[in-house]
């Protein structure tokens, strides 16, 4: 009876332990899985290094037509600090003006939604505080740096490229057609960044053909926006950017885009490396 009974309690005993045994497996496994074990993403580094909240898309109201202020069009160009270079904004600025942006109530536009404005302002829908970023050039840092930044707060942007240098130590074509699926929006910056205003006609029209063609052709999309490089252009240049195609325009001009300016030479707002933050609340104001 006694080794009945001494039997039995070590089969009780051998059972605990393998379910016992399988809850500790099927905890850790749980735990390898969960989010909080993978590997930190590079978005999730800027994330804590800069302190940007979690994804955050606000639902905007909306009004139609342009604002009263017209609309501001930012204009940067690489997020990165370049010594004796204004044109480079480091990342903790950069971030610090779209968390600004962020909490007073900025919406970014696309160039859709910006042409549809300037040809039909009074059935056109827009944020009550709407804004344009737009980044020149092409730098790889717009994809791995500005891109996540914006991207957490619900931000997006207008990406004008020189497309001979795509790919060499700038955006990839890949980079490119990723940020177009994602809702950001491409534009023309030439082929080779050439004063416009030096070139040939047959030049010029090489430069805006072939440049238009081979992003329409590589994210398959309609490029109907231009840039001009160091924003300098002539009537000449004009006259070719409507003969092949572009219906809009952005020089370095300063100023805000509103119903009275031409949609071949619309102003931005330069942002520079190294400005305050109250310096970026001054350009917006």
């Amino acid at each position: 009876m006694k080794s009945n009974r001494r039997h039995l309690l070590v089969l009780v005993l051998f059972l605990f332990l393998l379910v016992l045994g399988s809850v500790a497996v099927i905890i850790v496994n749980a735990r390898m899985h969960s989010p909080s074990a993978e590997k930190p993403t590079a978005e999730s580094t800027l994330k804590e290094e800069f302190n940007l909240p979690a994804h955050s898309m606000r639902v905007a109201n909306t009004t139609f037509g342009f604002p009263a202020g017209g609309i501001p069009v930012l204009m940067y160009h690489a997020i990165e600090s370049l010594p004796g270079n204004s044109l480079g904004v480091p990342p903790q600025q950069f971030a610090q003006e779209m968390q600004y942006l962020h909490q007073h109530g900025y919406q970014t536009l696309s160039l859709d939604v910006l042409h549809n404005l300037i040809q039909n302002p009074q059935n056109t829908a827009l944020p009550t505080q709407p804004i344009l970023l737009t980044f020149d050039d092409g730098y790889a840092d717009n994809y791995q740096t500005a891109w996540p930044i914006m991207r957490q707060f619900g931000f997006t942007g207008t990406f004008f490229v020189v497309t001979d240098a795509v790919g060499s130590g700038m955006m990839t074509w890949d980079n490119l057609k990723d940020l177009a699926q994602q809702g950001n929006s491409i534009g023309s910056h030439t082929i080779h960044h050439y004063d416009l205003t030096t070139l040939s006609p047959i030049r010029l029209k090489q430069e805006l053909v072939d440049s238009k063609a081979a992003i329409e052709k590589e994210l398959g999309i309609s490029v109907f926006a231009f840039c001009y490089p160091s924003g300098r252009y002539n009537t000449a240049t004009l006259a070719m950017l409507t003969q092949t195609g572009y219906t809009l325009a952005f020089t370095t001009e300063p100023g805000r885009v509103t119903a009275s300016v031409s949609p071949l030479t619309l102003k931005r707002i330069r942002v520079p490396g190294g400005l305050s933050l109250n310096g970026f609340a001054k350009l917006l104001n």
